[in-house]
């Protein structure tokens, strides 16, 4: 199907030769890529407009699956797929391409990556790879792990929320803690076991579980019952 359409489109737009001029916005496209062998033979030559370039060399990746054509996309301005730049950056590096080229030194590649990550900080995009990086953007990526995590074991009714699970996961936590004793220091609190409660005397810890409790967190949820809703703890 891919090879009739731009069979097609190639045939259709080599008529257009006579139009093509500078300013008039057709490109001259290899109907058979050079990276594929073909050659600068006139009669290897058609005339599409930029899109359609874009188009072209988009049926051609479909049809041969080179990523020479998802580069020749991307160069034309097209927006690749984060599977497609992957396959790309992949080919370019396995080939020595453009970035990867013997002739850009470390140091050039080096400075290179620092513009690049410049520029996403200057940009202030929360979904590039430099705010990711970021304190706020590792605590986001924990967060939505922690949620999706949460919300998907609570649909299927996996880990702790497998009702096979619960009452013996909790008995096997309870022998864990057998023989510990409570510890607390501001706020704080621990569960250690009687070899190590001087360790923890001497560095200002207490006996006891102390109070652990959030502000108002007793008066807020009082009456109240405890329900998992998307993943997280809700009190109604």
């Amino acid at each position: 199907m891919y090879l009739s359409i731009y069979n097609n489109l190639c045939s259709k737009r080599s008529q257009l030769k006579s139009e093509y001029k500078s300013g008039s916005g057709l490109h001259k496209h290899h109907i058979v890529p050079r990276h594929m062998g073909g050659t600068d033979d006139e009669t290897n030559f058609t005339y599409l407009t930029v899109r359609e370039h874009v188009i072209a060399h988009f049926l051609l990746w479909k049809i041969h699956k080179n990523p020479n054509d998802l580069r020749s996309m991307n160069m034309l301005g097209a927006n690749l797929t984060v599977a497609q730049r992957k396959s790309v950056g992949i080919f370019c590096r396995d080939n020595g391409i453009g970035f990867h080229s013997d002739k850009y030194t470390k140091e050039i590649r080096e400075e290179w990556r620092a513009m690049g990550t410049d520029t996403q900080k200057q940009s202030g995009d929360t979904n590039s790879f430099y705010w990711w990086s970021t304190e706020d953007g590792r605590q986001k990526r924990a967060s939505m792990g922690g949620s999706v995590g949460g919300k998907s074991s609570y649909e299927q009714k996996t880990g702790i929320h497998n009702p096979e699970h619960k009452s013996e996961w909790g008995r096997l936590g309870g022998l864990a803690h057998t023989g510990k004793s409570w510890m607390n220091k501001e706020g704080k609190r621990a569960r250690v076991f009687s070899s190590e409660i001087e360790k923890y005397l001497a560095d200002g810890w207490k006996h006891g579980a102390g109070s652990n409790k959030k502000k108002g967190s007793s008066s807020s949820r009082k009456g109240k019952t405890l329900l998992m809703l998307d993943g997280k703890r809700t009190y109604i």
